[in-house]
């Protein structure tokens, strides 16, 4: 309701400028100039947001906000510039006013929905390593109790075991520095009743290394990880397991754990002629994994940049979203079963990924 309440403020706030200034004669040039700032102003709204200090948490409701009402206000601003342009005449000042206020609410009304709404997203590779078909599920970024109410994730998890996997692997940030103590054990307890393997490996915020800029830290470490393997969930931190003699799965211990994460070329590989999958959070290290030998890569942590348009943003300076070729290796980076924080998606929607493993013809 917080983001709501500051939405309508800042509409407020700019409703009120708007109609301050709709008498004044303002040249178009002076005009573009205000657009441009008002995306520039939106775009950092949206990092500070995702990607800011931690000590700006406890003002990224306001930022949210901000950044949803001025990009909707900046992208009106467009097209009623373009609409004067060919039109050779300005509209009257109370239909932009209007189309100003309705895009602004069915942007925040999509972002709102698009978080709530999770999908599969379907994969096949194959490989002359591989003598059988395997299925499984990899879902990362599911952030419980940060930015959607449990009944999404209940419905998550009851589409992933539907899937008909042969396992499953929770790709780190299952639980958040937002997450209770209470709402991360009903969390674990939902993929008690999976008659698969379930694997686990741990993201930047699955251990609440900030909770203290959240709700304060609810769990500690061991806590979480007695709490995951109570529901008969397999950590892996930079461990091999075999699923079949032709499929073997690496599970990396994520990148913030500095010294607690092993060198790539420390885990030798224990059966070079099987499919190797590895399961790495953060896809910033796929090319040190494949020293491993890795045939695939299944990673999470940017969901997909979750705010536009900072998925092309992203993809200037890394991995994003999508496949990507890696060396010899495929690198598939999820968007993520949520989001983070904040309720509101605008960029990809929400994903798990189901990926089919095949032989070569």
């Amino acid at each position: 309701m917080s983001f709501v309440l500051l939405f309508a403020a800042w509409e407020a706030v700019l409703t009120a400028l708007r109609v301050l200034f709709r008498k004044k004669e303002i040249k178009p040039s002076l005009r573009a100039v205000i657009t441009a700032a008002k995306y520039i102003a939106a775009i950092a709204f949206a990092v500070l947001v995702l990607a800011g200090p931690v000590v700006l948490r406890p003002a990224q409701p306001l930022l949210f906000a901000g950044y949803a009402a001025l990009l909707a206000d900046a992208v009106v601003d467009s097209v009623y510039a373009v609409f004067c342009k060919v039109s050779k005449k300005e509209k009257k000042f109370s239909i932009k006013l209007a189309a100003a206020l309705c895009f602004g609410i069915l942007f925040f009304v999509y972002g709102f929905v698009n978080m709530e709404t999770v999908r599969p997203a379907y994969h096949t590779y194959s490989s002359p390593k591989l003598t059988s078909e395997h299925k499984f599920v990899f879902v990362a970024d599911m952030h419980t109790g940060s930015a959607q109410p449990f009944s999404v994730t209940e419905k998550t998890v009851r589409d992933i075991k539907a899937q008909n996997p042969d396992f499953v692997i929770l790709g780190g940030d299952i639980t958040d520095d937002y997450t209770t103590k209470d709402e991360m054990q009903y969390t674990f307890s939902l993929f008690a009743d999976f008659d698969v393997p379930v694997y686990y490996v741990f993201g930047n915020h699955d251990r609440q290394g900030h909770a203290e800029y959240a709700n304060g830290r609810q769990y500690t470490a061991e806590e979480l990880e007695r709490e995951i393997t109570l529901n008969g969930i397999t950590v892996l931190k930079d461990e091999y397991v075999t699923i079949s003699p032709d499929l073997l799965l690496l599970g990396r211990e994520d990148i913030t754990e500095g010294d607690g994460r092993k060198k790539a070329d420390a885990l030798p590989n224990p059966n070079p002629s099987a499919y190797l999958v590895v399961a790495d959070h953060q896809p910033v290290e796929a090319e040190e994994n494949l020293a491993t030998g890795m045939d695939l890569q299944v990673s999470g942590h940017t969901h997909a940049g979750q705010l536009f348009p900072l998925k092309p943003l992203y993809a200037l300076i890394g991995f994003v979203h999508g496949d990507y070729n890696v060396g010899s290796a495929v690198l598939n980076v999820s968007s993520g079963a949520c989001g983070w924080r904040v309720p509101m998606r605008t960029q990809a929607h929400c994903n798990y990924e189901v990926i089919t493993l095949k032989p070569a013809q």
